[in-house]
């Protein structure tokens, strides 16, 4: 998967594990503008007192074929301490598909845009901006469940959606909910929440696991309609099991011919962090 995709597991120091973490951070903490991209993915298993602080163009992800697969006891932590508690800049970062113990009960995910967390299950509660409630400008939650409540404090606008929560604390201008069991009474404009009961047409986000031999694979959800709650509460998400070798592993520096070989070859196409400079669609 190529030298930007760093993979652990549970036999790992805890040790050796956040250090990587922190060396990744240190170098994407303020790379706005950088060419660098990282995931960092945790095959199934307990993972002991971390604390991954997530940068720009960061990802973290379990390997787990479900969320409670992969078992984080720490934080997973997006702040705004480098820009003055203001989290508006905050974008192009991700979680999914852990099981989350966060030390003092409560995860801070502090993000603006283009930062989803998915399928994640939170033992405790979050938080959506910095300590001192600096600005935030939106987020987006989906397939997740939060034991806890979820308090956005200065976020403008956020999408909570097919998760279940264990209550909702404020917001600026529009919080909304699509399938979210828990989620406070529709009352736009004061409180800003508006609320969808169902949610029509889902198909989440394809995702890569290992399975029970340890080979890479490719989960697909099937598409579910008037959805309520996570499509993993109840055992296994419905849906596609595809091998790796059904895809073809992108890299940067592949060519826009290439990719369209492996298209036209009937693969389809898994891309590994990376910048691609391509000529043609």
């Amino acid at each position: 998967l190529g030298p930007n995709v760093i993979v652990f597991d549970p036999s790992m120091s805890s040790s050796s594990i956040q250090s990587r973490l922190d060396q990744v951070f240190d170098t994407q903490k303020l790379n706005q503008f950088g060419t660098q991209r990282y995931a960092l993915l945790f095959k199934p298993g307990s993972y002991q007192g971390l604390n991954a602080q997530l940068g720009f163009y960061t990802s973290i992800a379990g390997l787990g074929q479900n969320p409670d697969d992969v078992a984080l006891h720490g934080d997973i932590t997006v702040d705004a301490g480098w820009n003055a508690g203001n989290a508006t800049l905050n974008f192009w970062r991700s979680a999914e598909n852990m099981e989350l113990f966060p030390v003092s009960g409560t995860d801070r995910w502090a993000v603006a845009q283009a930062a989803p967390f998915r399928r994640m299950d939170v033992h405790g509660g979050m938080t959506l901006a910095s300590p001192n409630c600096g600005w935030a400008s939106g987020g987006y939650i989906a397939d997740s469940r939060i034991s806890g409540t979820v308090s956005p404090c200065s976020q403008q606008q956020w999408y909570t959606r097919d998760s279940q929560v264990g209550g909702w604390n404020g917001g600026v201008w529009n919080m909304v909910f699509s399938g979210v069991n828990g989620a406070p009474a529709n009352s736009f404009p004061k409180p800003p929440y508006t609320v969808v009961p169902r949610t029509p047409v889902t198909r989440e986000k394809p995702y890569l696991y290992t399975d029970s031999a340890g080979a890479y694979r490719v989960f697909v959800p099937s598409l579910r309609t008037n959805s309520t709650g996570t499509t993993w509460a109840g055992g296994n998400t419905p849906g596609t099991s595809l091998p790796l070798s059904q895809f073809y592993v992108a890299h940067p520096g592949d060519s826009a011919a290439t990719i369209n070989a492996a298209l036209a070859g009937g693969l389809n196409l898994l891309f590994t962090p990376g910048v691609y400079h391509v000529s043609q669609t």
